[in-house]
């Protein structure tokens, strides 16, 4: 990061457990860092940074590189992805040029190492990669960019890799879309009159622009297929077979300050066409708006609603960023994204839940064909050994006979013997992790805890108002007798001296006391069950 006076590694992967963030993204491979995560769960993405990708073009530097970059660090630190390059279309280098070969030497010295498919490879491109994304339906990449769009996404359909984009609705603001930026709008903004799909948020739009260009290359016949209007897009996107399903917001967020527009080579305004007015940004960049947006982005991709070209789909999204970069060059704005002041304080209370709820299935996608159904539930009943005797006829999970049940049944075994992992849940695109208990009757599908003993936590929910919290605080430490001396002033939970972490030091005294029940961490609706120890520091959750 382009910052001073930041915390440790070690200080950092605590302050990531301590808010329950499951996955994580960095920009380097730096061996301390990699150290720091190890044994902690935590799900990382790995950058190769835009400097390294001539180095990346020898693939016996490749080799190497990963026998002692990565290798190393393999078995304690959960390293699910490798970055190579970031935004290669905006550097003023050749990473362009760079970045397939590098790619394809990375998945090589992969494959060597027995890996392949256990680490997925890809890069994170601008949103400016598309000529044109309104509406989403009419999604095209720039025709200037195809010499690297076009093997990146062969490669990414060869190796069942993720197709990955940075996405700032930020810079769409104008006074009349805020409430559609900020996922606030009651009713729908826009309807996209080729697929009379309806779109309520920003963040949805740009999204599916992003996979109707992928789409659309497929259904182009006449036309060149860059810079190109479809010849029909009347369908949506779970009609079609996809080349590469998998996408991944690999940047989205919200600055807390700022004074100056962004550079349009980052950001490519013209791209985003929501009659978007970038003339000043500084009345939007402040701390009520990015915590607005970020929580509410949140509730969405936990929602499991999809976007409306892509219903029910898995989203994949990764929030900019830890930290404030105050040496970061740019726009004001550029530098105060983060989420934490070097002194791990928040900038703004933020809750990621995500699979800190300690319980998460993986079930089987609506919007998967019947045939890569029917192929995943083969595997995960044959070579991947899950345990599918419930399924057959007169057990328990035989009902209802239907290919989405079954194959719903045969992925959560599968997933809950894996380790709980995203990939563990992949299935070549049919799979997706819920938070919602799928069991029903007497078919139970099984779930457990991440923690190595099964325990598990109750700490407050960023969902809940501050008069709520105030309300459960005061009732935990007096009515309930939960032991509140530990965040007294100059006591080792004091700080953060904020309401979430009092709430939440005060709602686990009280669950533990009391049975760790479900009944001991309602709160009326306030709190919630982690099976991640929030401790941190000094201050231990008993």
């Amino acid at each position: 990061m382009d910052a001073d006076y930041l915390p440790s590694p070690e200080k950092v992967a605590q302050l990531v457990r301590n808010h329950n963030i499951q996955y994580l993204r960095i920009y380097n491979y730096r061996p301390e860092v990699l150290r720091a995560f190890s044994n902690t769960g935590i799900e990382l993405m790995v950058g190769v940074p835009n400097a390294d990708l001539s180095q990346f073009q020898s693939q016996p530097y490749v080799d190497s590189w990963l026998r002692t970059s990565i290798l190393p660090y393999r078995e304690a630190t959960k390293i699910t992805h490798i970055t190579v390059g970031v935004e290669v279309t905006n550097s003023p280098d050749n990473a362009a040029n760079l970045v397939v070969r590098a790619m394809r030497n990375v998945v090589s010295a992969l494959k060597s190492a027995n890996l392949q498919g256990k680490i997925k490879v890809s890069t994170p491109l601008s949103f400016g990669v598309l000529s044109k994304s309104y509406p989403p339906s009419e999604g095209a990449f720039n025709s200037g960019y195809e010499y690297v769009l076009r093997p990146l996404l062969d490669f990414l359909e060869e190796n069942q890799s993720p197709f990955m984009v940075n996405l700032y609705p930020f810079y769409a603001i104008e006074d009349s879309s805020l409430d559609a930026v900020l996922f606030k709008s009651p009713s729908p903004i826009f309807v996209d009159q080729n697929t009379g799909l309806s779109y309520k948020n920003i963040f949805d739009a740009q999204l599916d622009a992003v996979f109707y260009a992928i789409a659309n290359l497929n259904f182009r016949t006449t036309r060149n297929t860059f810079d190109a209007q479809p010849d029909t897009v009347h369908f949506t996107l779970a009609d079609t077979d996809l080349i590469i399903s998998d996408i991944i917001a690999a940047e989205t967020g919200w600055p807390t300050r700022g004074s100056r527009r962004p550079h349009a080579s980052t950001h490519n305004a013209k791209t985003y066409n929501y009659s978007a007015s970038l003339d000043s940004v500084d009345d939007y960049a402040n701390i009520d708006n990015a915590q607005t947006y970020n929580t509410n982005l949140i509730s969405h991709v936990m929602g499991g609603s999809g976007t409306p070209a892509r219903p029910g789909a898995n989203l994949d999204v990764y929030i900019f960023s830890l930290f404030n970069e105050n040496l970061k060059q740019g726009p004001e704005t550029e530098r105060n994204f983060g989420l934490f002041y070097p002194d791990m304080t928040s900038v703004y209370n933020l809750v990621f839940p995500g699979k800190g709820t300690g319980r998460s299935w993986c079930v089987a996608s609506r919007q998967a064909s019947n045939s890569a159904l029917q192929n995943a539930l083969d595997w995960a009943c044959g070579p991947g050994k899950a345990d599918c005797s419930a399924l057959q006829p007169d057990q328990q999970c035989f009902e209802p006979n239907n290919l989405v049940s079954h194959a719903s049944f045969a992925f959560n075994n599968y997933y809950q013997k894996n380790g709980l992992t995203d990939q563990a849940c992949r299935f070549g695109g049919t799979g997706i992790v819920v938070y919602n208990d799928p069991s029903y009757g007497n078919c139970i599908y099984n779930v457990k805890s991440r923690d190595p003993n099964g325990r598990t936590w109750c700490v407050a929910t960023s969902q809940a108002s501050r008069s709520n919290l105030q309300n459960a605080l005061d009732w935990a430490c007096g009515p309930g007798k939960a032991d509140c001396s530990e965040i007294q002033p100059n006591q080792r939970c004091f700080q953060p001296d904020t309401l979430l972490a009092h709430a939440s030091f005060a709602f686990n005294n009280y669950y533990r006391k009391n049975g760790a029940t479900d009944a001991s961490c309602s709160f009326r609706g306030n709190a919630i069950k982690v099976d991640r120890d929030p401790s941190y520091g000094n201050c231990i959750y008993h």
